[in-house]
């Protein structure tokens, strides 16, 4: 469910007409829908190899928990209860599997909505990664204090940067991913994710 900022009021007579300052943000995911996502971009789970049937993530659009009143939120639910195993969900910023070039430039915090599921477990940390094409550096950022409240997550885009030395005009697709060392002491869980979005 998509929630935008509201901007400046207009007078039309007697009439006030609110404007979205949609120009403040640029939504990449609102998950109301299947694949393509709000860039035109396909998104998913993976695991470590396509072989994998346990240690997974499984990714479906949830329409009975989202963070507002319709639409939908995407539902991940992962196992990496096996030693060193990892698994997640990516998110294309365009509609190709690389050579997007998304400019994110003029933008200065990743955002999202995360709410985690008590009942099946609720993760420490999510790494999150902000990437460029494949070879290229990748900015990584560990998410952590999630509870079963919706709570909005806002990263600075510097500290992708800092960290990756990521080019903010060349970036190609947003990760999370589920690692055993960080998810702990619960190794299977899941979170719900609405309205991924780059903010001003």
């Amino acid at each position: 469910m998509t929630n935008y900022a509201w901007g400046v009021v207009l007078l039309f007579g007697s009439v006030v007409l609110p404007i979205q300052a949609e120009d403040q943000v640029k939504l990449i995911a609102d998950f109301d829908s299947e694949p393509p996502n709000n860039l035109g971009g396909n998104f998913g789970a993976f695991s470590p190899t396509e072989t994998e049937q346990v240690y997974i993530c499984r990714a479906t659009n949830d329409d009975t928990v989202k963070h507002g009143n319709s639409g939908s939120s995407i539902r991940l639910e992962y196992n990496v209860s096996k030693g060193g195993s990892y698994c997640g969900f990516w998110i294309k910023l365009g509609p190709a599997d690389s050579g997007n070039n998304f400019d994110a430039s003029g933008y200065s915090k990743l955002t999202f909505w995360v709410k985690g599921d008590e009942k099946s477990g609720i993760p420490a940390k999510v790494k999150m990664e902000l990437k460029g094409d494949p070879g290229t550096p990748v900015g990584k950022k560990y998410i952590g204090e999630i509870t079963d409240k919706w709570k909005k997550i806002e990263v600075p885009l510097s500290d992708f940067v800092k960290d990756g030395k990521i080019n903010l005009n060349k970036l190609n697709e947003v990760v999370f991913v589920f690692e055993q060392r960080a998810v702990g002491p619960m190794t299977t869980g899941a979170i719900n994710i609405d309205d991924l979005a780059f903010e001003k």
